[in-house]
């Protein structure tokens, strides 16, 4: 018996045990999956840290495309005409500034240009005041002197660089044809000053309605440009730049009602060989209800893509081989994000666009504005802002010889492009490419250039262009506060060397401008 009871208490502890695991097994469960949760998570956080993106770079390769020396260039907005004592273009720190970022086209233009009378009153049937439901200025028509002409001029020789004026196409004949008499008036006086500059004519005609409530048919605009083109022949300005047709509104979701494509697409069927380039304009966002977010948002850097391929469709469309400019751009329109479009995380969009357009064969692009607006390279203490230094950068190691630098994809957070280095900013002579762009991420990441020869003679120069805050005026280069010399030249710019066959440590929220000394690419001497 009592054996009988031991087993009956064997049995019991049995039944227990398994009672027990029975009770353990999904404790254990939920507590593994708890486990692979948090490894998981800190896995991916520690990949992210670690974040590899290879780029291959072919030594061999032919020369994308080549773009405009004065690829880079900027705006005065023809509003800022209206108060020309208030435009410091006589100040030699105002001049300086400019003349570091030559050579560039300097564009007069904006709404303000179809209000613009040269030397004379307006008449009095003339529009009267609007009010702009893009930046809610006041648009009335104003006199622009002779005198404000000849200062203005004599600033963009100073500064070495070449304007680009836009002339008023709301002077209209009873017929609705343009009246040029005062364009005339303007062409005629910039000849006897012996003034060499270039074109356009109207600001973003397919927006006249949404703003003047006028309406010129892309077909009458195709021959307003002819009768521009023929007074410009005939008034020694034969040789001069024509461009246009100046539209906005570009694959635009939200406007589908004045987009500008079918604009362009209407005006170039009936154009008559009289442009010499298409040009557009292009901004990502509404400058009242921007973010600073938005601003490092890879979706909102990818709109470009689409709009250039969608002007580039209705070109090829109707048959024409007329390069494109970025005649006016920016961040956000309406005058800029307030304490956002100025600032250092501004650099991202406009780095990335200089990028990709040059990638795609655009010639030039514009940023609006060299002054005024929240989205200025220059303060209104003509201290320069976070997007000037970034001018200045790709100025001095970027130039206009494009190259293709090939990556899995170049639509997310870390974004690079390859040009040649300018022969300026070569070392003894020494073949060199650069490489830029830019680092979104709140992270530093990894890259690695391959595809070339790896040899001792090769030195890469690092410079990385930082911030304390994204929304901070002050830019930093590897780690050191960028300002001008007090004789206003530019500082010394101090690279960071690194070693060649090594992964390169892009820092976080950084743009960068790696320029990689001893890679031949004979396209680059061609």
């Amino acid at each position: 018996m009592k054996n009988q009871y031991k087993n009956l208490d064997g049995h019991e502890s049995l039944y227990a045990s398994r009672r027990l695991r029975l009770i353990q097994s999904p404790l254990i469960v939920i507590l593994c999956f708890i486990f692979l949760v948090f490894s998981q998570s800190n896995l991916s956080q520690s990949l992210s840290k670690g974040e590899r993106h290879i780029f291959i770079l072919n030594p061999k390769q032919p020369l994308l495309h080549t773009s405009s020396t004065k690829f880079l260039s900027f705006s005065f907005d023809t509003y800022s005409l209206r108060k020309m004592n208030e435009l410091p273009i006589s100040d030699e720190r105002f001049i300086n500034l400019a003349r570091l970022l030559s050579p560039a086209y300097v564009r007069i233009g904006g709404t303000s240009a179809d209000c613009l009378f040269f030397n004379e009153s307006p008449p009095q049937n003339s529009h009267t005041q609007v009010t702009s439901p893009i930046d809610g200025n006041h648009y009335s028509n104003f006199t622009f002197s002779e005198e404000d002409f000849l200062s203005l001029y004599q600033f963009t020789k100073k500064s070495g660089l070449r304007m680009l004026f836009d002339l008023n196409v709301l002077i209209r004949n009873p017929d609705g044809s343009w009246n040029d008499s005062n364009a005339r008036q303007i062409v005629e006086f910039a000849k006897y000053h012996e003034m060499t500059l270039d074109w356009q004519l109207g600001n973003e005609p397919n927006s006249f309605k949404h703003v003047f409530n006028v309406d010129i048919s892309p077909q009458q605009l195709a021959k307003d440009y002819f009768a521009l083109r023929s007074l410009l022949n005939t008034s020694g300005y034969n040789d001069s730049i024509l461009v246009g047709p100046e539209v906005d509104n570009i694959k635009n979701p939200i406007n589908i009602t004045y987009q500008g494509q079918y604009y362009v697409k209407e005006f170039l069927k009936n154009d008559e060989d009289c442009i010499d380039y298409v040009t557009w304009h292009q901004y990502y966002i509404n400058g009242r209800t921007a973010k600073v977010q938005d601003f490092i948002d890879p979706k909102v850097f990818n709109i470009l893509s689409k709009q250039i391929k969608s002007l580039q469709d209705v070109i090829d469309g109707v048959g024409k081989k007329i390069p494109m400019w970025l005649s006016e751009t920016s961040t956000a329109f309406g005058g800029g994000a307030r304490n956002i479009s100025d600032r250092f995380v501004a650099g991202f969009l406009f780095l990335d666009k200089l990028g990709y357009s040059a990638s795609e064969g655009l010639q030039v692009v514009i940023r609006q504005s060299f002054f005024n607006g929240h989205y200025a390279m220059v303060g209104p203490d003509l201290n320069p802002n976070a997007v000037w230094w970034v001018s200045v950068f790709y100025k001095e190691f970027v130039s206009n010889k494009v190259l293709k630098l090939a990556t899995i994809n170049n639509f997310g957070n870390v974004r690079l492009y390859a040009h040649c280095t300018p022969e300026k900013s070569l070392v003894s002579r020494v073949p060199a490419v650069t490489v830029f762009g830019m680092n979104l991420h709140n992270y530093s990441v990894n890259i690695s250039i391959q595809g070339y020869k790896s040899t001792p003679k090769i030195t890469i120069f690092m410079y990385a262009l930082t911030s304390d805050d994204l929304q901070s005026r002050t830019i930093k280069l590897n780690g050191k506060d960028l300002n001008l010399l007090f004789n206003g030249d530019l500082p010394p710019f101090k690279p960071v060397i690194l070693k060649i066959g090594k992964f390169i440590t892009l820092p976080a929220h950084s743009m960068v401008f790696i320029v990689m000394h001893g890679i031949d690419i004979p396209a680059c001497f061609t």
